[in-house]
């Protein structure tokens, strides 16, 4: 159990430090060492064995990750199903959590005394009673002497996959499969006591609950950790950390290592040193070829080698981690002919060209874990080279969905059974390339969205939509996005604002994901491809899209495209704005990031996710208005201020108290 080594290292490090959360992503510290970590979780984990009955399920409500961590390893500790779960505002969410809540059969909620007003109101109903326990207020009763954790609970936690929106699925992990994916982890990247992990990843996620908090502790190590917000805000705060720290095990999904070349500049590289990162693991989306080359070229004279990347493989039904041994100095690629890129068969060539495309290895297999490529036609064994559906087995693998039929997910051979993954790949000696995915699943920057889900509410986002008539299907710009194609009912072509409706799928996709589509293309009645029983056919959308033949009424245009396309218009204030001012400057810098034109954005009204910005965007609109009025607004205000008119208000505010201030006034609050 992984509160074994929570113990012995409170006996053994007790001083050392286990986690140091930078609040503010920079300055801002605070730490708990390993001593310290295992009494609040042992006076937690006393109090909640006497919540428990059989398999009591507890959702983990919180924003701070420290106390994230006490009360997970507390559920350990008391026997009791964890649920980790993404806490935000909003009555979608709220809705969503009750999906959640009620697929999980939970009893119990976990939350911090911060949320706790929050969560009582919009998470308790009379029809579905559930205990409240607010865990950070320190009021438990101290233990007098040292208790033992139950041991009788096998499932350690259910794992949330990040796109089960409409339809909750938990992944059942086990306590036994936790341990032994830990031991395939450390195999992989070599991690001990001396090391220093860091991660910016979300905890609720498995690649940062298992990878980075759970791996510390089954270690032994220290670990820094950062809000996802603060690294997305300002990514060279996240290569800062790891030069300050000394970090030496560190990574996340492609779209990271992406924002650090896009986002650092030069001027920037003489101040890291980042020498001490010796494993920079990349996995959770597709890894590219040509990010992990732009990375080692840009940071070179930081001091980083691109002998430190290692690429893996893995997913929340397997635990976490596949793949992900090095066989070598470098990560092993692959050239393979464009025209030969869809093949059944990989063809390699010898050396790079300008027809080839290079395929990265995610890593080879660990020794104890068995991983197969079946031929989802014919349920063979694929040769070497061929793609077909990774399948794995191994003791990492769980048991399925939580109170689910699990019988399709699992496929039997030489009488063992074998994970589909759903994912197709190939292997090449035991490097496994992954080649796409035969299940029709989105990963958008190391998140998971099922296509169904999104098609459910964008269906949903204007009366002019076709019942049903809406597909999602994934698009390569350059890096994987989507892209959503809806049918408009025919009487409602002449009659309708075309550029309203889109707007309008807009605005709920980032409402309810927090993602924004490459494109959204309107067309008629009976204009997305469907099966002769009438099942979409997402793939065909892929290809239309590609050779353009679908019959349009309207396009939003690609957004990068269109940003890049708009008239140049230099976003400034006079010396002394008013709101007006703020307001045209706010609607220059989202159009220069968006390529929406201005006059889309009739009212003051007017909500931000209708401009089309998602969370990244959001963070690049943050950080060119800091840098143009060198005033410091938080991303938290973006996120919470909705409309146009709050967060001109809020820029206002600010310029008021920098004027205030530089003109040596007293500031009385």
């Amino acid at each position: 159990m992984i509160i074994g080594s929570l113990f012995k290292h409170a006996v053994l490090i007790p001083d050392k430090t286990a986690f140091t959360l930078l609040e503010d992503g920079e300055s801002r510290v605070r730490s708990i060492s390993y001593r310290a970590l295992y009494d609040h979780v042992q006076q937690s984990g006393e109090y909640l064995k006497h919540q428990r009955s059989g398999d009591t399920v507890a959702l983990l409500f919180y924003q701070d990750v420290i106390d994230f961590t006490i009360a997970f390893l507390a559920c350990q500790y008391a026997g009791i199903i964890a649920v980790p779960v993404y806490f935000a505002r909003g009555a979608k969410h709220v809705s969503r959590m009750h999906a959640l809540a009620e697929d999980a059969e939970a009893a119990i909620i976990l939350t911090s005394d911060s949320l706790a007003g929050y969560v009582q109101q919009h998470f308790v109903r009379a029809d579905k009673p559930v205990s409240i326990i607010i865990t950070d207020r320190g009021d438990f009763p101290a233990t007098t002497q040292e208790h033992m954790p139950a041991t009788d609970q096998e499932i350690a936690f259910l794992q949330y996959t990040s796109g089960s929106t409409g339809r909750p699925k938990g992944v059942t992990v086990t306590a036994s499969s936790l341990i032994h994916n830990q031991q395939v982890i450390q195999h992989a990247f070599g991690c001990d006591t001396s090391s220093v992990i860091f991660s910016w990843l979300p905890f609720h996620h498995d690649m940062g609950l298992i990878g980075s908090l759970l791996h510390t502790i089954f270690v032994g190590c220290s670990c820094v950790l950062m809000a996802p917000a603060h690294f997305i805000q300002r990514p060279l705060r996240w290569l800062s950390a790891i030069s300050s720290y000394k970090v030496t095990h560190s990574g996340g999904p492609n779209f990271g290592y992406e924002l650090c070349v896009s986002r650092i500049a030069r001027e920037d590289l003489p101040a890291l040193d980042l020498s001490s990162w010796k494993v920079a693991y990349n996995g959770a989306e597709p890894v590219r070829y040509d990010t992990m080359r732009a990375f080692s070229e840009f940071f070179r004279t930081a001091g980083f080698s691109e002998e430190s990347f290692h690429p893996c493989y893995g997913l929340a039904e397997a635990t976490l981690m596949v793949t992900g041994v090095r066989s070598g100095p470098l990560p092993v690629v692959m050239h393979i002919p464009k025209d030969m890129a869809a093949a059944a068969q990989m063809q390699p060539v010898s050396a790079a060209s300008a027809d080839t495309i290079t395929l990265v290895s995610s890593g080879a297999v660990t020794p104890d874990m068995d991983v197969r490529i079946i031929a989802p036609a014919s349920n063979l064994e694929c040769s070497a080279l061929e793609v077909g559906e990774i399948c794995i087995s191994g003791e990492s693998v769980t048991a399925g969905y939580w109170k689910k039929d699990n019988t399709a997910l699992f496929h039997l051979a030489d009488g063992r059974r074998y994970l589909r993954t759903g994912d197709l790949g190939f292997l090449s000696g035991s490097e496994l390339f992954v080649h796409g995915r035969l299940k029709e699943m989105l990963i958008i920057r190391g998140e998971n969205f099922y296509p169904y889900d999104i098609e459910h509410h964008a269906a949903g986002s204007h009366e002019a939509i076709e019942p049903g008539g809406v597909a999602v299907f994934s698009v390569m710009q350059p890096q994987e996005s989507f892209a959503v194609i809806a049918e408009i009912k025919r009487q409602a072509i002449q009659q309708t604002d075309l550029q309203e409706v889109i707007l309008a799928i807009r605005k709920n996709i980032a409402d309810t994901f927090g993602i924004t589509p490459h494109e959204i293309i309107l067309t008629t009645p009976l204009g997305i491809p469907r099966t002769t029983s009438g099942k979409l056919q997402r793939g065909k959308c892929t290809t239309l899209y590609q050779e353009q033949a679908f019959q349009l009424l309207a396009a939003s245009g690609h957004l990068t495209d269109a940003a890049a396309e708009m008239p140049a218009t230099e976003a400034v204030l006079p010396e002394n704005p008013d709101s007006r001012d703020i307001r045209h400057y706010v609607l220059t810098v989202i159009s220069s990031k968006t390529g929406i034109p201005q006059h889309h954005f009739s009212s003051e009204d007017i909500e931000l996710t209708e401009l089309g910005l998602d969370s990244l965007r959001s963070m690049e609109v943050i950080n060119t208005i800091n840098k143009d009025l060198q005033i410091n607004l938080d991303a938290s205000v973006l996120l919470r201020n909705s409309t146009l008119s709050a967060l001109t208000e809020g820029i206002e505010s600010l310029l008021w108290l920098k004027s205030a201030h530089a003109a040596g006034n007293e500031i009385i609050i």
